[in-house]
């Protein structure tokens, strides 16, 4: 806030030293009323009282910062605005005191001092105005480009999860087959088996007829011829 007194003061010059061209800033100035309660927020507005009051301040200092030289318009206004809902007996009483100070005051005098200081309100106003829309949307930037940026996050991580989806229906997939085909492998090779099983059978049988065949022929030999 403090740096908001620099655009009080026009560079390079001074402004207190310049009061007869009060017209230099060209800023236009409307028709603005002087709140009597400068301290409390226009009805309808949502401003944070503690915000309103140091931005106030700061702008009744940087007025107080340019007051011209001499009894003007600012020195009636602070004696105006120091009663509360001031009427047309202290306007009156307030001028008097003033031509009293300086023989040269006019109520256009004083109207055209306080379309000065209205123009420079309206300038400052207006400069600050600016600097603080180009931060909202250097704001607005970095909080879309974070956005973006989040979004392209959240995109990628969607697809992946689609992609490990995918592979996971494949596997449950190649899975789900090959316990069809374990269920299978049993009949698969059972005529196999079955045909060697016959075989060793058949094979222990031989052996057996066999041997007896030959036993009993063997025992005949021993039983029959004598030496």
């Amino acid at each position: 806030m403090k740096k908001w007194k620099s655009l009080f003061v026009k560079t390079g010059d001074s402004v207190k030293n310049d009061v007869s061209k009060p017209e230099q800033f060209s800023f236009p100035v409307g028709n603005t009323e002087v709140s009597q309660n400068n301290s409390m927020p226009l009805a309808g507005s949502n401003i944070d009282n503690t915000t309103l009051n140091e931005v106030i301040s700061v702008y009744e200092k940087g007025i107080d910062s340019i007051n011209m030289p001499g009894y003007d318009f600012y020195e009636f206004y602070k004696a105006i605005t120091s009663i509360n809902n001031a009427a047309e007996q202290v306007y009156n009483m307030a001028y008097q005191m003033a031509k009293s100070m300086d023989d040269n005051i006019t109520p256009q005098k004083l109207v055209t001092d306080a379309d000065f200081y209205i123009s420079k309100i309206n300038e400052v106003h207006s400069q600050y105005s600016a600097q603080g829309q180009q931060k909202l949307n250097s704001l607005d930037a970095k909080k879309n480009e974070e956005k973006s940026k989040l979004m392209q996050e959240i995109e990628n991580g969607a697809h992946q999860i689609n992609q490990l989806r995918n592979q996971l229906q494949a596997f449950e997939s190649e899975i789900s087959q090959k316990r069809i085909k374990l269920s299978t492998v049993d009949s698969k090779y059972t005529p196999q088996e079955s045909d060697i099983r016959q075989k060793l059978l058949a094979n222990d049988n031989a052996r057996q007829i066999s041997v007896m065949k030959l036993t009993t022929v063997k025992e005949g030999i021993q039983k029959n011829i004598k030496q």
